[in-house]
């Protein structure tokens, strides 16, 4: 949750207009202290960003950028309720999202990525939106129906959309600092993504370095920023071996360490590292492991 400051700060936009938007249109809806202090989420933010967005690219005024999300929220709302499976909810953004990106639209995929993220929750955009737009489009790159531009374009505005909200997560210094990488040659890193910003909601500062990441120098990382966990993610087979050696040596070195792995290689690899801080949570229970390993000890 983000004071009016900061919301006013992330933004750019006055304090005083952000109360003006909230008293006149009633489109945020933040929490009040007992002190009657506001304190706004990630969706209010979402929100007053697709507002402002709207206002400087495409000249609308205030009341008619929001009568547009309430359009679009009552879309969506629709959409949530009459569909059962909720992997379908999404498929009209990602339609929308994909044409977009690959026709190099950049105000409109913003748009849409907007307006996701001020109707769900962040990581179910992730999941369920972001995710599979990116596997459509390098499915679509690696079978010759799209050139290598527009698989840069499209990758190139998500990752830069996921580092934003990496950016305006706060941090709570008292829970274990996390280094994150892909190992060098592995350029395959949404998985890395999803889990970082996991463990950024539950309050991590993230040390994130992302693909194709050499292991050299990385132990002074680790005694510098006093990180405690390190995420890793592979997807090619090939990167294990060397993964594993090098764990086995960081771990010597710090024995406190605990290595949290994921990737479709290490999903592949039957042969687990048999070490008491290695983990290799499952995707689908991220919340149960972390519940075990850092809530319970």
């Amino acid at each position: 949750m983000y004071s009016i400051k900061k919301v006013s700060e992330l933004l750019g936009i006055p304090v005083v207009t952000i109360r003006a938007w909230e008293n006149r249109y009633g489109i945020i809806t933040p929490n009040r202290s007992e002190g009657g202090h506001r304190s706004f989420s990630e969706e209010d933010i979402s929100k007053l960003r697709y507002l402002k967005k709207q206002m400087e690219e495409n000249g609308v005024k205030i009341s008619e950028a929001v009568h547009m999300l309430q359009q679009e929220t009552s879309l969506v709302n629709v959409e949530k309720n009459t569909i059962s499976n909720p992997g379908n909810t999404y498929d009209k953004m990602i339609e929308e999202l994909y044409d977009d990106l690959i026709a190099y639209n950049t105000s409109q995929a913003n748009e849409t990525i907007d307006l996701a993220f001020s109707m769900y929750e962040f990581e179910n955009v992730f999941h369920y939106i972001l995710v599979p737009v990116l596997h459509r489009i390098g499915s679509d790159w690696e079978s010759g129906l799209l050139n290598v531009t527009q698989e840069h374009f499209a990758s190139q505005i998500i990752l830069h959309r996921f580092s934003q909200l990496f950016r305006i997560l706060p941090i709570d210094q008292r829970l274990p600092k996390v280094l994150a990488f892909c190992p060098e040659d592995e350029h395959h890193q949404i998985g890395l993504m999803h889990f970082t910003l996991f463990l950024k909601k539950k309050g991590h500062d993230v040390i994130y370095l992302g693909p194709n990441t050499p292991v050299i120098g990385l132990s002074s990382i680790i005694k510098m920023k006093n990180i405690s966990i390190i995420t890793i993610s592979v997807t090619a087979s090939k990167h294990i071996e060397t993964v594993y050696q090098w764990i086995e040596s960081t771990i010597r070195e710090y024995p406190t360490l605990r290595i949290v792995l994921g990737g479709s290689a290490f999903e592949q690899h039957h042969a687990p590292l048999q070490l008491p801080n290695v983990h290799y949570p499952d995707h689908k229970r991220w919340d149960d492991w972390y519940e075990s390993v850092f809530l319970t000890t």
